[in-house]
This record gives C-alpha cells, sequence and structure tokens, in this order.
C-alpha cells in the first residue's frame, strides 16, 4: 500500500519550509544528541516533531557542487502518522529505481518521488525505526537522475534518544 499523494506532498511543504525556513512555519530545535537532532514545527496550529540527521560520509562519482544537502529523517504528526521515515537525497532520484535503505546489511526498497524517498506503508516503516533503534548504521543508496550511483552512510548514535523526545512531543 502506498502512502497517499496527499501525505507526500503535506510532507514535502513541511521539510521544504522547514529546510529553507519559511516564515510562515515555527521551526524549533528540542534537542541534539550525537548524529541526531529532534525539531518540533507548527504551521496554522498543526504539531510536527521530526527528527533528522546528515550522512557521515557520500561515496560516488558526482558533482558535489550540483549536490544539495542530504537528510534522513523520522516524522511524527501530532494526531496523525508516527514514525514515517523518509530520505531527502540532495539531488533527483532517476526515475523508476529503487532506493535502498540499509540498516546493519538488512536493506529495504524505498520509492523515490524527485529528491525524497519513502517506504511503501506505516507498517514498513515501524520496521525501519525499529531496526534503527538496535542498529549502529544506515547506509543509503540510490541512482541519481543523470544514473550516477550515490551511497550515503548515516551514523544511528543518539537516534534513540532523539526518538523518545519527538515521541514525548508529538504521541
Amino acid at each position: 500500500m502506498i502512502k497517499s499523494k496527499k501525505n507526500i506532498i503535506l510532507l514535502s511543504i513541511i521539510f521544504s519550509s522547514i529546510l529553507s525556513c519559511n516564515s510562515f512555519a515555527k521551526t524549533q530545535l528540542l534537542e541534539t544528541h550525537k548524529f541526531w537532532k529532534a525539531y518540533v514545527s507548527e504551521i496554522n496550529n498543526n504539531k510536527t516533531c521530526f527528527m533528522t540527521s546528515e550522512p557521515i560520509n557520500t561515496v560516488g562519482k558526482f558533482d558535489r557542487d550540483n549536490r544539495g544537502k542530504a537528510y534522513v529523517f523520522v516524522t511524527n504528526i501530532k494526531g496523525g502518522s508516527s514514525h514515517e521515515v523518509s530520505v531527502k537525497a540532495g539531488f533527483n532520484f532517476k526515475n523508476n529505481n529503487d532506493v535502498i535503505f540499509d540498516v546493519d546489511n538488512k536493506k529495504t526498497k524505498l520509492f523515490p518521488v524527485d529528491d525524497r524517498a519513502w517506504s511503501e506503508s506505516s507498517k514498513v516503516d515501524r520496521l525501519l525505526v525499529q531496526s534503527m533503534r538496535k542498529g549502529k548504521k544506515l547506509i543509503i543508496s540510490g541512482k541519481s537522475s543523470p544514473g550516477n550511483t550515490v551511497v550515503d552512510t548515516y551514523s544511528l548514535s543518539g537516534f534513540t534518544k532523539v526518538l523518545r523526545v519527538i515521541d514525548k512531543q508529538c504521541s
């Protein structure tokens, strides 16, 4: 079951506004622990909590000056979804190519839409978060629209502590 377009569009708007610091989103850093940061954002009295991390290592043959920032997210929407996993690549993914989400050699395919990728369901999201809580390293690999393979490595150190923060704020 693929997430609805409405949720994808809503999350894209939220992340774009947060990352570009638009004035209509009130985003506050809640806590930082090791490689992870927790945030809360309010738009029109709708509260969203999310945690994010940036890659600690990137491998691939591509022009690094043409790539935007890469992030992995876990998002809770108060009164809505929880533990939704997504990736922002910093480049547009190649159409019809899977993005691989690999936690300590346990691989899951994500589906890409432009420069973002999601799992196929909230059930898969729960499994991904569970593996991230137990894991040490996350590797996300995908192909850019020109066909370059890009592999980002994330540390999962600090993940569980920061997850508790967003769960408390947006449960």
